[in-house]
């Protein structure tokens, strides 16, 4: 149904119409919402842990979209060419291997079209796709570090969760495949057989409250016993992981109990004794939680100390600073951050907002051109549209920041606004030119959704 927007209209780009199957995936009658979390150096991580697995699979790696969902639950599921992680899984999987035999599992779901043999399912409950849903997804492309989240609420139109279940046959032969995969790149595949596990033994003691991977994944003894007499043959048994992903790991799990666990339990489960980098990275983050920012920027700066030219290190520090008033202080991490790391639009956004918190011109002109190549890259971030929309108009840019304005409310989801100001933008700008007919796309997508609600 996406094919039906206008075609030069870049608002229904890739990233929305992976995020609008995966809201398809979500029942109307559940009133179920999403969390999706937005956080580069996670992003990235996960990237460079499943681009071998695709490849090996025979996908390119950009041809497959990745998304964390905020959850405790041990859960995973693909939607069409969309990977979606909730948080929970990303947390509690503590070794590497783990997570690659996820990562290997669903890829095998997708390589094997195991959701296209499920279409009758989905054909009966989608009905047509309304660009409200779609939409709601606001700020799913936060544009904050620190693990930011965004709600994003089902709506009428969503379809049955039910087709994300699969067979047994399908688990079994995924498993298959992902073993395969795991061995082409040399990845012990036993960690399959710990998740399995684990996830066998939360479905035995959790009788009527089963974790959401179990629902959709069937288990059975048979499947993990098929499963232990492959591994033990497998030539790739017993290989430890790379050092580079075991480090990226281990980080991506501390700076998430750090953002998502009770700070004050954290940091008496992660003692000042401990001064390992992982447990260094969770204080940090659980002190500015708590808050206390002395102790917080205390830790960063041990972070940074060992690791001066990280990028996310100096995002992380620049976050700590200006959540807690310190704009100007935040300012110099922020530009450190994107000097280091100038293609990643998430840093772009928040060097933007903390230099419109010091309200001069020169600072505005600079938080522009950092919003304008934010948003250009990322054009779902709401964030930075809101805030490129406020430099705009700080310079007395009416247009541009009228046209911005409209391109935050439409994800917003708030489209008669984001309608008028559409429309201002083409009595402003010459007909025919590109803001002009940025305008009109907008125009013709929020006509569309206002029909369809």
């Amino acid at each position: 149904m996406m094919q039906r927007f206008p075609r030069r209209s870049v608002l229904f780009s890739r990233k929305i119409k992976a995020l609008t199957a995966v809201l398809l995936c979500f029942a109307s009658t559940q009133a179920q919402a999403l969390s999706f979390v937005r956080d580069a150096e996670i992003e990235a991580t996960l990237k460079k842990m499943s681009a071998p697995i695709f490849r090996a699979a025979g996908m390119a790696p950009d041809s497959i979209e990745i998304f964390m969902v905020r959850d405790d639950a041990l859960n995973a599921f693909v939607v069409e060419r969309n990977m979606v992680f909730h948080t929970g899984l990303l947390e509690k999987l503590t070794a590497p291997e783990e997570l690659y035999g996820v990562i290997a599992h669903e890829t095998a779901h997708i390589a094997g079209g195991h959701q296209l043999q499920r279409a009758n399912a989905r054909s009966a409950t989608t009905g047509p796709l309304v660009l409200g849903t779609i939409l709601g997804i606001a700020a799913a492309a936060a544009g904050q570090g620190g693990v930011a989240g965004a709600i994003i609420a089902g709506s009428q139109t969503v379809a049955q969760r039910n087709i994300l279940k699969y067979t047994r046959g399908q688990e079994s032969s995924a498993d298959q495949a992902a073993i395969g995969y795991l061995e082409s790149v040399r990845v012990d595949p036993s960690g399959m057989v710990r998740t399995l596990e684990r996830l066998k033994a939360i479905e035995i003691v959790s009788i009527g409250n089963r974790d959401p991977y179990t629902l959709t994944h069937p288990l059975t003894s048979q499947r993990i016993k098929l499963l232990q007499q492959r591994v033990s043959r497998s030539p790739s048994l017993g290989v430890r992981p790379d050092s580079d992903i075991t480090y990226w790991h281990a980080r991506m799990r501390a700076k998430l109990r750090g953002f998502l666990d009770d700070p004050l339990r954290v940091l008496r489960q992660v003692p000042a004794s401990d001064q390992s980098e992982a447990a260094i990275l969770t204080r940090a983050v659980a002190y500015h939680r708590s808050p206390d920012l002395r102790a917080a920027l205390v830790e960063a700066d041990k972070l940074l100390a060992r690791r001066p030219n990280d990028a996310y290190y100096h995002e992380l520090k620049g976050q700590f600073l200006f959540e807690s008033g310190a704009a100007r202080e935040a300012v110099a991490s922020y530009q450190r951050a994107v000097s280091i790391a100038p293609g990643e639009p998430l840093l772009q956004v928040a060097y933007g907002r903390a230099l419109l918190a010091l309200g001069d011109r020169n600072s505005d002109l600079a938080a522009r051109d950092a919003l304008l190549s934010a948003t250009r890259s990322d054009r779902l971030d709401s964030d930075g549209w809101r805030h490129l929309a406020m430099a705009e108009s700080r310079l007395g840019n009416d247009l541009e920041a009228t046209l911005a304005t409209a391109e935050f409310q439409t994800l917003q989801g708030s489209l008669k606004a984001a309608e008028r100001n559409a429309k201002r933008v083409q009595q402003l700008a010459p007909t025919g030119s590109p803001a002009w007919l940025r305008a009109d796309d907008l125009i013709a997508a929020v006509e569309r959704g206002l029909k369809n609600r």
